[in-house]
């Protein structure tokens, strides 16, 4: 672990003239503009705002989806995690065939283009258990866009079942898979990993996944949980590992920033965590991955699940220019203490216009609609 050094007025105001000018930033560099307080912030979120503007104009988009978690019960031990439950748990739960093909006729009345499926890593499944759900709902939806099962998930059953990633997305994507959410990244530091989700996939096993991902054609988001033991070097390391990947695959869609809501966890508890996220250094992050990526990962998206509508709305002031989508339902953060679920389109279009700026609804990699 690095301890960041605050730097002088004129170290901070060369770094931010350099990323004005298109110069990459280092992780040093994006350390340092990490821990910008008062006037230093607002130079920096008018610097990622001028940058947001640049790359990609006045345009703020969202998707209109849903959410299907299929199950919660998981053999993880993640402690920032309040969702997942045990075999026995009485709240533990596996989504029918039928849930899933109601769920997603559901999402299509409500105009949604994509459905979005994760879960825990129940200990019965296999890969034709995740086959039968993107069956299911090619089934009932030959055209919406599945974005679904994380790396940790593709790992899982790779594992499990003694087969290589490439074989077990190459039949995911045969079987209807468009795209893969880039979670399950937390933190990519491995010290970091250690204390929060010690079982899970590591960073390296991470990133193998998401390049094999993007070598096999199918494009991924990116994501990062902040807000809990990591410090500024490491949450700029990480979003210099997702530059580096961009570099060399260009198969990154976005880089959605997710603050920890730690209200029900066990991380929480131990380390006396806000219940929320901080605004000031969301503001602070979503600056910050607006300079580091520009030209390389351009949409930078704020969470109003994480933050809530006001919060989102505020971090488009400092960066951000997609407020992600619709959902129609919500359980992993409304299990650690959030409060939302749910955004109609014309809640999010208000959200947008209240900025001065344009609403418009997106596909899942991206293309206006």
């Amino acid at each position: 672990m690095r301890k960041a050094i605050a730097p002088n007025r004129s170290r901070f105001r060369e770094i931010l003239q350099r990323a004005l000018a298109g110069d990459e930033l280092s992780v040093e560099e994006g350390a340092l503009l990490l821990q910008a307080e008062g006037r230093r912030l607002q130079e920096l979120i008018q610097a990622a705002d001028e940058v947001r503007r640049r790359r990609v104009g006045d345009i703020v988009t969202y998707v209109k989806n849903r959410n299907i978690n299929f199950t919660n019960i998981c053999i993880g031990s993640c402690r920032f995690c309040a969702f997942h439950r045990s075999l026995e748990d009485p709240q533990a739960y596996v989504l029918s065939q039928e849930q899933i093909e109601m769920k997603v006729i559901e999402a299509l009345e409500a105009g949604a283009t994509e459905v979005c499926i994760q879960g825990g890593l129940h200990p019965f499944f296999g890969l034709e258990d995740y086959l039968e759900i993107l069956r299911t709902v090619r089934k009932v939806a030959p055209r919406v866009h599945i974005h679904a099962f994380s790396p940790a998930e593709i790992n899982y059953i790779a594992e499990k079942e003694g087969r290589s990633l490439e074989e077990v997305i190459r039949k995911f994507k045969e079987a209807g898979l468009d795209s893969v959410p880039g979670t399950t990244a937390e933190i990519l530091v491995d010290r970091v990993r250690s204390i929060i989700c010690p079982q899970k996939i590591s960073t390296e096993q991470w990133v193998r996944t998401i390049k094999t991902c993007h070598r096999l054609g199918l494009p991924t988001s990116a994501t990062m949980m902040y807000g809990h033991v990591e410090t500024p070097w490491e949450q700029a390391r990480h979003i210099s590992i997702i530059r580096e990947i961009q570099k060399e695959t260009k198969g990154f869609t976005e880089f959605v920033l997710l603050g920890f809501v730690s209200q029900n966890t066990p991380l929480g508890r131990e380390f006396n965590l806000q219940p929320f996220p901080d605004l000031t250094h969301s503001l602070r992050l979503h600056a910050v991955a607006r300079l580091m990526l520009a030209g390389h990962v351009d949409n930078i998206q704020a969470s109003w699940v994480k933050l809530g509508p006001r919060g989102a709305q505020l971090m488009l002031t400092a960066g951000a220019n997609d407020l992600g989508g619709t959902l129609m339902e919500e359980h992993i953060t409304r299990a650690a203490g959030g409060n939302l679920s749910s955004m109609t389109a014309e809640q999010l279009e208000n959200l947008i216009l209240e900025i001065g700026r344009i609403p418009r609804q997106r596909t899942t990699t991206y293309e206006l609609i």
